[in-house]
């Protein structure tokens, strides 16, 4: 997914620019930003962003459709294993960033978090938002089905399932991001496992899931 400005900037300079804003919202805020505190983090001219963006809130736009089109690359390359095997591995990446620098890992979940927290005001940023989470639900969800139609997983709403892990998980960044509670995401791992993974494996002896 690309904007109308991403195609017309070299492709260095567009990526400079994102991890500028990145960086700006992580320091000041959303609520507090501004033009020039993006600016103070890019090496080009002030003058260059305004004559593609107008504005914060177009810059803050055009972040989330590249997280956006990020998490379109991340899970189109996930990894070719069976459905239990890909859903530890993305319980560990999203909570334990497995895959990632850590500190860079919590640096982008918290500009997420923060850009999520002054949506309210801007129907786009709620739009591109949801898409975010939607899109990793739908691939939660294909994963909880794949291994239902394999006989790994009981015949569970893998829907439903899915958004309980992803409001599981979402919490878990909150407390650690908002709270300082670093021990809430390998808590919520330790959560999910116990009580929804373990017990979505068919014959588990603490199968509730199914209704058994």
């Amino acid at each position: 997914m690309a904007s109308k400005n991403s195609s017309e900037i070299p492709e260095d300079t567009y990526v400079e620019l994102i991890e500028a804003t990145i960086s700006a919202v992580y320091e000041t805020g959303y609520a507090d930003l501004g033009v020039r505190d993006i600016d103070a983090k890019f090496s080009k001219s002030r003058q260059l962003i305004h004559h593609y963006f107008d504005g914060k809130d177009e810059l803050i736009t055009e972040l989330l459709v590249y997280l956006l089109s990020d998490e379109h690359e991340e899970i189109a390359s996930s990894m070719d294993a069976d459905p239990l095997t890909k859903l530890n591995a993305e319980l560990d990446n999203i909570l334990l960033s497995t895959y990632m620098d850590d500190d860079e890992f919590w640096k982008v979940f918290t500009v997420v978090y923060e850009i999520q927290s002054q949506a309210h005001h801007d129907a786009e940023h709620q739009r591109l938002l949801n898409e975010l989470t939607d899109e990793y639900v739908a691939h939660l969800s294909e994963i909880l089905q794949d291994g239902i139609d394999e006989g790994i997983f009981d015949d569970v709403d893998p829907q439903q399932i899915a958004m309980l892990i992803n409001d599981l998980i979402a919490g878990a960044h909150i407390r650690k991001i908002h709270l300082g509670q670093d021990e809430a995401p390998g808590n919520a791992r330790e959560t999910i496992d116990q009580l929804i993974v373990s017990r979505l494996l068919v014959n588990s002896p603490t199968d509730t899931m199914s209704g058994t």
